[in-house]
């Protein structure tokens, strides 16, 4: 085929949000399989597309930084996931999120790369077109060094102090995003397939959409980490500014009961234990930031694998149901082989990792639970300061032509809508902990399905029928 490439016109190939499509490549790029999918909106014939290297759709839109990132994850063994603006033979373009992943074989050495790609939908998206056009213009005038450091400095005003944790959140929110329309349906399986040989593949079908609804209802729970981290955002920083006005409110007490010489020594006492009791406070929320941060980072990870699962699983179903709805049986197996085994890989992948799930929930709990404790501590700091206000209200009503009586009530505010903020944390980190035990049965649900697909892809791979 030759290499010229088309003009880039203003026109879209029109992709939906509930379509998906894979392609492999060899070790230098070099276009291997894909679905028809990927046919169709490229608009290029299978023929045209395998044996010609990838940048074959490659638009001039697109700066440079995005590809040498991709090349260093993937070759490292890393999955990666961006977006990508590509050409169509036509001149057309078309928006992707691409989620490239190696393939190893048996030695765990790296033999091919295969990239699901689904269509962007989230807000993520809206910022980069004019990114790329930025980084682009970077290119030209400093070259991708430039180019990279723009990236990182973005990425840095969104929030971000990595690729990787940008990457993380996209490819979660965009698989939420269309949770609704990416499913799994049940085909009809073509005719010239035996009887037996349907059964078998209709069986697949509905074990890869038990293992999506399984992941779904995995992401549910899960996303009670992810609210509690909201929260915990939210109401440790309104304990936090509490106890600190309590802290120089305790010094203003201070500072009257000196100015009443020995009869502020009671104010003193209460004072000195207000500014301690606070302090100590500040030290539990800063413990407690910590909890919250590395739990943080172990619930992103286990999100982002989970949407990695979840990606594989609907694209493996897709993909398996466009085969079997037309042709004999034969071709249906010869079209099957070319793929099967990458297929095999990312499930073999999952279940191994899920195996591994359940410690990295209970290393999640366990953190939790530090900060349970933490959090009970914090409610007893809180309590004994409800006592000294009580204490400090009572003593105040003796001693008149004094500022006690406002401070003492200023700090009685401060004390309940802390009492409220600690409250509202109790009841989300409940629920994770009441939700253990369904989360881990889930997941031993999962490894089952996962095994029971492993199995039947196995039979493939060795061209057995039923």
């Amino acid at each position: 085929m030759g290499r010229n490439r088309p003009q880039p016109i203003n026109k879209e190939s029109e992709f939906l949000p509930d379509e998906i499509f894979f392609s492999s490549t060899d070790l230098k790029g070099i276009i291997i399989t894909g679905n028809d999918v990927f046919q169709r909106i490229s608009k290029y014939s299978m023929e045209e597309l395998v044996g010609s290297p990838h940048n074959i759709i490659r638009h001039p839109d697109m700066p440079k930084i995005v590809f040498k990132l991709l090349w260093d994850y993937i070759q490292s063994g890393r999955p990666i996931v961006a977006y990508v603006k590509n050409l169509a033979k036509d001149g057309s373009y078309y928006w992707v999120l691409a989620t490239v992943m190696p393939i190893k074989d048996e030695n765990g050495n790296i033999k091919e790369y295969i990239s699901i790609r689904i269509k962007p939908t989230t807000p993520y998206f809206n910022k980069i077109p004019d990114l790329y056009k930025q980084l682009l213009e970077i290119e030209k005038e400093g070259g991708m060094e430039a180019s990279y450091k723009a990236l990182v400095d973005v990425l840095k005003s969104l929030g971000y102090d990595s690729y990787d944790d940008f990457m993380k959140d996209v490819l979660v929110a965009e698989i939420k995003d269309k949770s609704e329309i990416l499913k799994i349906g049940i085909p009809s399986i073509s005719k010239g397939l035996s009887k037996d040989n349907i059964q078998f593949f209709n069986d697949i079908i509905i074990k890869s959409k038990n293992l999506d609804r399984l992941i779904e209802d995995l992401f549910e729970s899960i996303s009670n980490f992810e609210k509690l981290k909201t929260l915990f955002a939210e109401k440790s920083e309104n304990i936090y500014k509490n106890t600190d006005e309590i802290r120089l409110t305790a010094l203003n007490s201070s500072v009257e009961s000196l100015r009443l010489g020995s009869k502020g020594a009671v104010f003193s006492v209460i004072s000195a234990e207000m500014r301690k009791n606070s302090e100590e406070e500040s030290k539990i929320i800063n413990q407690m930031k910590v909890l919250i941060d590395k739990n943080t980072k172990e619930i992103k990870d286990i999100v982002f694998t989970l949407s990695l699962s979840k990606l594989e699983t609907l694209m493996f179903a897709k993909f398996l149901s466009s085969v079997i709805t037309s042709g004999s049986e034969s071709e249906i197996y010869t079209t099957l082989n070319k793929d099967i085994k990458n297929f095999l890989f990312l499930i073999s992948s999952s279940f191994e990792y899920f195996k591994e799930l359940g410690k990295l929930i209970e290393t999640s709990i366990d953190s939790l639970e530090e900060l349970n404790k933490r959090l009970r501590k914090l409610k007893l700091l809180i309590e004994e300061l409800e006592a000294m206000y009580f204490r400090g209200l009572i003593e105040s009503g003796h001693m008149e032509g004094t500022n006690f009586s406002i401070i003492f009530t200023y700090v009685r505010k401060l004390v309940n809508t802390t009492k409220e903020s600690i409250s509202s944390l109790e009841e989300p980190l409940k629920t994770i902990f009441d939700d253990e035990i369904k989360i881990k049965h889930n997941i031993r649900k999962i490894i089952h399905n996962l095994d029971d697909i492993k199995k039947d892809l196995d039979r493939i791979v060795n061209s057995e029928k039923v």
